[in-house]
């Protein structure tokens, strides 16, 4: 089965956010991590159920993208991987929360 994905307006600015910072330390990397992080969204598309909850109230879970340490925080709904944020693995949690 493969679930729909729903990515929510203010991923692209986290994407974006990222991939320029990347970019000013090294021309090119920007865009490895843009790659990096559509190639995981688009995996979880076949099976979310691989990375496990890590926020049980709310049943968020995330997947890291390789090579970069960010988080794609997700949750799913039915037949749906809703994605929330993409961002640092050292940021805050408070970040995300505010989005769900």
């Amino acid at each position: 089965m493969k679930f729909k994905l729903v990515v929510r307006p203010e991923v692209d600015a986290d994407l974006v956010q990222a991939e320029i910072w990347y970019e000013e330390q090294q021309a090119g990397l920007g865009r490895d991590f843009l790659r990096a992080a559509r190639k995981k969204m688009a995996h979880l598309r076949r099976n979310p159920f691989l990375h496990r909850i890590r926020q049980h109230r709310k049943q968020v879970r995330w997947a890291y993208p390789d090579r970069f340490p960010y988080r794609i925080i997700f949750r799913i709904v039915g037949d749906t991987v809703v994605i929330y944020a993409v961002l640092h693995a050292a940021r805050d949690d408070r970040h995300w929360k505010r989005r769900l």
